[in-house]
């Protein structure tokens, strides 16, 4: 259970075992110190772009071989039986063949989710030990100070499992921002991910991550923590929020159960849906209810002692900093909890006189505060007359409340479901296994390009979702791994918007998004193809793009009937015809369920599959004029689940927070502040960051950001 190399997806065969840290006998060098050269790195709030670099192949290439390496992870930690006490016997408890092949599914994604949850958990501990802090009076403006890089070197890596966390918070860049500010870690934003270190600490022939016994050594003096995630404790230390005494609760506890399509929601680990620990002194019992409620309370207190904004309030709309004389509806909830709902909120928050409040009871109550004129005048002095819409106020608050739905962590979104829905990416890249084309470099080159081109399609047509392809989509999260680059060209392509990369969006609007990409691609690259895939789904999209009466049909949309009719001739193919170019990147598609109506999934395949069908004829047609040939059954068509949709193999109820889908009915808290649903603001699903200044200034509701691998502007 202790083999790091086994943990890491390493083979014994491959390489041999680093020594155990009990045996090291050479003596133990000091930590390192996280140095800061001069070399600063400020972010530039007009928007001009000092570097017209995006992305470098060689960064691409990196990202490929850490993706290799953590799906070595993932399988490894799905595949180990008796692993968190969750076994593969449980399967024989079903009779039926079809209720055992889900449960082998459940049972191995369960393993993975309390690894998950536990990698947050040390990679928490790893941001507080082991990356310096900056100690700035005003951390909510970036002009006060220039943020220096961080030297990294292989003995300061963490091991995969926290840079896998690491990588997938950076993939919400106005969170990780927001975050950074907050919590005075700018080196970290201004440095990046180190590619070069990253590089150095993966076998090229394994494809294994192992940076070496001093990376070993050192993770382990700083945070107290084992290298390997499986080797540390099998319980959670919590303290009870009545007397403060501490509280051990597993990480997880109890079976699959007896129906896999709810596995493991009866479970009352800290990892589980159903978390109660209760304290053995006071009675007190913790819930994920009572820790949102706590992180809460102790935001407020911070607020109120040490002048710290609360989460959600660092940020504008376009996602750079917040400036105090130009957005006061930014900072809005921290006027109000420190003029006028100091007192309220502190009472109400307080579970030792009120143990049953939850984040809806907070809501409610500042709900009841907006609707007071008298009050809301006192705060803020720009709402002059009554009838004067309070949108923005009420956004604002929505806005902060959203770092509370289904997340207790100290940050501004739930990572572990941050990490489960890359998961789904990460398992694509591994399939497609572009890190073992001969042709690599070449290959990423001409994503790269693509890339340029998809950028082009976000600067140019704000308010549209755009949505990338699985081999843009890599070049997209490459550049995201350079943060302040990332923000510096985003800013200064868009006139000052910080694009975001929020990774929820709903999956019948995911589709009809990437086909709107798929056209916009077409007519600015003369009738290009955007998604090089045959595969029945990138089929029907271009037979739908490319449809009309001949005489109103362009140039380009000509061009790209011939380059959609030769992709036959050209694309990379199985032996059962199935495509393995990059489609769809659907990796952060959820289920809206206010707005989820199961006919509407069987709507929209019906009319892909009647456009598939034309595709075919035609191609049947071309074929047979040329003497034989056929059109090909896609495998891919008779899956149960379009490419478009959310994961299937993600079910809601093995993890604290759904990952996969998010709901928006009136009244829950993901759609909190009455007045403000259809704002786009709901548990991620859209987020403010990136709405038009044309919108905001008429004081509209907006969805902005349908996001994931999906952006607005």
């Amino acid at each position: 259970m202790g083999n790091p190399n086994f943990a890491s997806g390493k083979s014994a065969e491959a390489v041999s075992n680093p020594p155990p840290y009990s045996s090291i006998t050479e003596p133990i060098d000091e930590p390192p110190t996280y140095q800061q050269p001069n070399v600063s790195h400020s972010i530039s709030r007009d928007g001009v772009s000092t570097s017209e670099e995006t992305v470098g192949i060689n960064e691409c290439i990196t990202h490929l071989k850490f993706l290799a390496a953590t799906a070595k992870l993932r399988n490894f930690i799905r595949g180990t039986d008796k692993l968190f006490g969750v076994c593969d016997s449980e399967i024989r408890n079903f009779p039926d063949p079809r209720k055992q092949s889900q449960a082998a599914v459940r049972i191995q994604e369960k393993r993975w989710a309390v690894y998950v949850a536990r990698a947050v958990e040390r990679f928490t501990v790893w941001w507080q030990t082991c990356l310096p802090s900056l100690n700035s009076s005003r951390i909510s403006m970036l002009d006060s100070s220039s943020e220096a890089k961080i030297a990294w070197s292989t003995d300061m890596m963490p091991p995969l499992d926290v840079l896998m966390v690491w990588h997938a918070y950076m993939l919400n860049p106005h969170a990780f921002l927001e975050d950074c500010l907050r919590q005075s870690k700018m080196s970290l934003w201004a440095t990046g991910l180190p590619w070069d270190v990253v590089n150095a600490s993966i076998d090229d022939e394994t494809l294994v991550f192992y940076p070496g016994s001093k990376a070993r050594i050192n993770f382990e003096t700083r945070t107290g923590q084992s290298w390997e995630n499986i080797d540390d404790t099998p319980t959670k230390a919590l303290f009870c929020l009545g007397c403060k005494q501490e509280i051990i609760a597993p990480w997880t506890e109890g079976s699959i159960g007896c129906d896999p399509d709810v596995a493991f929601a009866h479970c009352i680990g800290y990892a589980d849906k159903s978390l109660r620990a209760s304290c053995p002194a006071c009675k007190f019992s913790i819930t994920h209810d009572s820790l949102r409620v706590q992180k809460f309370r102790n935001d407020v207190q911070k607020l109120l002692k040490d002048d710290l904004p609360m989460p959600g309030t660092l940020l504008s709309q376009n996602g750079t900093p917040a400036d105090d004389e130009n957005d006061d509806n930014a900072s809005f909830p921290n006027q109000l909890i420190k003029e006028g709902m100091r007192s309220e909120l502190l009472q109400l928050t307080d579970l030792t006189e009120n143990g049953s409040a939850t984040i809806e009871t907070i809501r409610d109550h500042l709900e009841g505060f907006l609707k007071s004129r008298s009050l809301m005048r006192r705060v803020n002095k720009t709402i002059l007359a009554a009838g004067n819409s309070s949108m923005p106020e009420r956004i604002s608050l929505r806005n902060m409340l959203s770092r509370y739905w289904d997340n207790s962590s100290p940050f501004a979104i739930d990572l572990v479901g941050a990490v489960i829905r890359q998961g789904t990416f990460v398992d694509k890249m591994d399939k497609i296994g572009w890190i073992r084309s001969p042709n690599l470099r070449s290959t990423m080159g001409h994503f790269v390009s693509k890339y340029d081109m998809f950028f082009q399609i976000m600067a140019k047509n704000k308010g549209h979702a755009v949505v990338p392809t699985l081999d843009i989509d890599l070049i997209w999260h490459t550049h995201q791994l350079s943060p302040a680059r990332y923000y510096t060209f985003s800013t200064a392509q868009t006139e000052g918007i910080f694009i975001n990369h929020d990774d929820k969006i709903d999956e019948i609007k995911l589709n009809d998004a990437f086909a709107w990409t798929s056209k916009q691609y077409q007519k600015l690259t003369g009738g290009k193809i955007y998604s090089e895939c045959i595969c029945w789904y990138c089929e029907a999209l271009r037979e739908s793009s490319n449809q009309g009466l001949s005489r109103l049909i362009s140039p380009s949309t000509l061009h790209a009937k011939t380059n959609a009719a030769r992709l036959h001739d050209s694309a990379d193919t199985t032996t059962d015809g199935r495509s393995q170019g990059p489609h769809i990147s659907s990796h952060n598609a959820v289920r809206i369920l206010a707005q989820s109506d199961p006919r509407a999934i069987q709507t929209k395949t019906a009319q892909l599959e009647s456009c598939w069908e034309k595709a075919q004829r035609r191609s049947h047609n071309r074929s047979g004029s040329r003497g034989g040939g056929s059109a090909y059954e896609d495998p891919l068509r008779k899956n149960s689940h379009g490419p478009y949709e959310r994961d299937p193999e993600i079910l809601r109820e093995i993890y604290p927070c759904n990952p996969a889908c998010v709901n928006i009915t009136a009244g829950v808290v993901g759609n909190c502040i009455s007045g403000t649903h259809g704002v786009g603001l709901a548990q991620g699903a859209c987020v403010s960051g990136t709405m038009s200044a044309q919108t905001r200034s008429k004081g509209k509701s907006f969805c902005a950001g349908m996001a994931g691998c999906g952006v607005s502007l």
